[in-house]
């Protein structure tokens, strides 16, 4: 697949800026509701901007916010959908929306969509495609990266590793080692939860786990060495290096923050939404942090996951519902909405006005340059990829993890899992 720079597109731009806000008027007015999970104070008040401003430009088609729960939004979803009554709208994640698109309860959107397609990375609307159609629209998405506290870095004399496909695992394993001293861990990783990040990172060893998706037999789970490299790497470092603390390996994926704002460790290991909350730590204390480049294997590339925006196909109103993506997705109103959720922005001119929103910090920077190491990760298209991996691969890492099994026994309780839920 061709990979589009984000930063290329910026042409596309001027596209977005022309989109239409107002549709026409009907007789009667109609109400379209908007499910979201949003609960982040900044992003429930730039969410119900964006909605005051469109319902003010289109007086005869208004939009209601419905706020649900991001922990069980599937299951709202599914009774919705089966009750009919679905909301016309909804925010979600690409990777659960697809047994909605296979069970027809999405509304295509290819065609609505079409004017923002070439300002976004095409593995970016592959992940909300199904079948070549579009039924859920990228908006923003989160990466994997190494965060470091500058100032231990300087007293330490170690270059901070700057750049875009340049830091690799080994590098990250020395910097691990190096800080491990005078009683202090180099590293804290969040591992409660390994097994989405386990299989996003794999991608970094071009790890595929599933093949034969096109097959008629369907997918089928293979292991091998590709697929087993970031889990063996994570074990080198806890037991071999012993440079994670493994304090950390239980906790939360945002759980170490509080010891590395306290000076406990040289970086810690976590998904990118943390950037929030250490903007609101470096204001209050001076805290002086920044992301490093994303990690490299034998490519830099994550899978991405990113928050989509689609209409149900019960929707009386999927016209109108395509118009409020539109302007939902419009550059200021997604850049504002991803900065809001510490997530990179999904469209080329958004990107830009984050860019230059945080253009006086060194790590939203990294992490804003490395979007276009994102691309489609194959198994989020396998049906039945979300069960496997909540049963059977998240208790196998932790397990692994916690050093009860071997890596022998991770590949084994994989493959027999995979065999046991098909």
């Amino acid at each position: 697949m061709k990979r589009v720079k984000l930063l290329a597109l910026m042409s596309a731009c001027a596209m977005l800026a022309t989109v239409a806000v107002a549709i026409p008027a009907k007789a009667n007015s109609i109400e379209m509701t908007y499910l979201t999970p949003a609960y982040l104070k900044g992003t429930v008040a730039t969410t119900e901007r964006i909605v005051a401003d469109w319902n003010k430009a289109n007086p005869n088609a208004t939009v209601k916010i419905v706020y649900g729960d991001v922990n069980n939004m599937d299951d709202k979803l599914t009774t919705a959908f089966i009750g009919n009554v679905a909301p016309d709208i909804f925010q979600h994640e690409a990777a659960s929306i697809l047994p909605f698109s296979k069970q027809g309860y999405l509304a295509d959107l290819s065609k609505e969509m079409r004017p923002i397609k070439s300002s976004m990375p095409i593995g970016l609307w592959n992940v909300g495609s199904y079948k070549a159609k579009l039924y859920g629209v990228p908006t923003m998405t989160q990466t994997y990266s190494v965060f470091a506290n500058v100032d231990a870095f300087k007293k330490a004399g170690v270059p901070i590793p700057v750049g875009t496909n340049t830091f690799t695992w080994d590098d990250y394993r020395e910097l691990a080692k190096k800080f491990t001293t005078d009683g202090k861990y180099g590293l804290a990783w969040g591992l409660r939860s390994p097994a989405a990040m386990s299989m996003i990172m794999g991608m970094n060893y071009n790890a595929k786990f599933f093949r034969g998706l096109t097959s008629s037999g369907g997918a089928n789970l293979s292991v091998g060495a590709a697929e087993l490299e970031v889990p063996s790497r994570i074990h080198q470092m806890i037991y071999t290096d012993k440079s994670i603390d493994p304090a950390s390996l239980t906790m939360t994926g945002a759980g170490p923050i509080p010891g590395f704002l306290a000076g406990k460790y040289a970086m810690i290991f976590a998904a990118t939404y943390i950037a929030g909350d250490l903007d609101v730590a470096a204001k209050a204390s001076g805290f002086n942090w920044t992301a490093l480049p994303l990690l490299k294997g034998v490519t830099n590339q994550q899978g991405a996951n990113p928050q989509t925006l689609s209409v149900s196909a019960q929707s009386k109103h999927k016209k109108q519902a395509a118009a409020f993506i539109r302007f939902m997705v419009q550059d200021k109103n997604l850049a504002e909405l991803a900065l809001g959720e510490g997530l990179t922005p999904s469209t080329s001119g958004s990107l830009k006005i984050a860019q230059e929103t945080k253009k006086g910090s060194a790590g939203w920077k990294q992490i804003l340059d490395d979007g276009d190491a994102l691309a489609l990760a194959p198994f989020t298209l396998v049906p039945g990829y979300q069960k496997w991996k909540d049963t059977v691969l998240q208790p196998a890492m932790q397990q692994y993890i916690q050093g009860k099994i071997t890596i022998a026994e991770l590949k084994k309780r994989q493959l027999d899992g995979w065999k046991s839920i098909r």
